[in-house]
């Protein structure tokens, strides 16, 4: 069963835990991949260990909301 949001959008909310934005399976694969199927899936937040890490992949990946710790 899909439930819609407020606003009508039907996507899938999706949350990234050590969103490193210089490597790893998140920046390299899960991130990508999330953002090819934007018609169904949409990264609404991401964290890593330290605020400068999550700024720096907010800024990459576009993402609304980031956090320095998990």
């Amino acid at each position: 069963m899909t439930t819609m949001s407020k606003n009508g959008d039907k996507r899938i909310r999706v949350g990234i835990i050590v969103a490193n934005p210089d490597r790893g399976w998140a920046a390299e694969g899960h991130i990508p991949a999330l953002k090819s199927l934007s018609d169904d899936f949409q990264i609404t937040a991401l964290s890593t260990s330290r605020r400068e890490s999550a700024d720096a992949a907010n800024k990459l990946f576009c993402v609304p909301v980031a956090f320095g710790n998990h």
